[in-house]
């Protein structure tokens, strides 16, 4: 029993580990890009009135780029636990985290896709679909009498988490003030996912 929960401490950990990582390199890369796009501009007015223009690869440039790598790296490991996760968790749970892993799949693929001039909407309407399991994969987990009560606690929250999500995505076509609240509404989800992953990983593992 004890090298059980050892191992179910281990994948939930690496859980909440990957959800970090990814999260905050997904914030570091935007504002990397965010600044090598103000100093591409800068170098461009510089060029016209007459003074040096710099495309070479700087440092921000190289810190985006370990940023995203950052990105791959989180996401890699989540997918990575998640398929050992669903083999510990009781049998009646694991159709619901193997929802979370292709929930996960789709995001990513929706997200590449988006970036393709002509077919981004396509990438729009996985996110979308992705969403949605995500989000019945949560309130089943939260509702599971198999699913330990802490880990319950912390499906609890990540159900909430994507509400907001999906909340801020929709308000955020909302012109002028849209965008403001879209942000703050991810801003507390991100801290209310963070929870819910830690208290999955400081759960008890499900009865054998």
């Amino acid at each position: 029993m004890e090298i059980y929960q050892n191992s179910w401490s281990k994948t939930t950990a690496d859980l909440y580990k990957s959800v970090l990582i990814f999260t905050i390199s997904g914030i570091a890369a935007s504002v990397f890009g965010y600044f090598s796009t103000a100093r591409d501009i800068a170098s461009g007015f510089s060029a016209m009135s007459g003074g040096n223009y710099s495309n070479g690869i700087g440092f921000i440039d190289i810190l985006e780029i370990l940023a995203t790598v950052g990105i791959i790296y989180g996401y890699w490991l989540f997918i990575k636990a998640l398929d050992i996760f669903k083999n510990q968790v009781n049998p009646a749970d694991t159709p619901r985290v193997a929802s979370i892993r292709t929930s996960t799949l789709l995001m990513i693929a929706g997200s590449i896709i988006c970036l393709i001039p002509f077919i981004g909407i396509v990438g729009k309407i996985l996110n979308l679909i992705a969403w949605i399991i995500l989000l019945l994969a949560y309130m089943n987990l939260k509702n599971s009498p198999t699913f330990p009560n802490t880990a319950r606690d912390g499906a609890s929250r990540l159900f909430i988490a994507m509400i907001l999500e999906i909340a801020g995505w929709v308000i955020g076509i909302i012109p002028i003030i849209g965008d403001a609240i879209e942000t703050i509404l991810y801003i507390v989800a991100f801290f209310i996912t963070l929870s819910g992953w830690k208290k999955i990983s400081a759960s008890e593992a499900p009865a054998a």
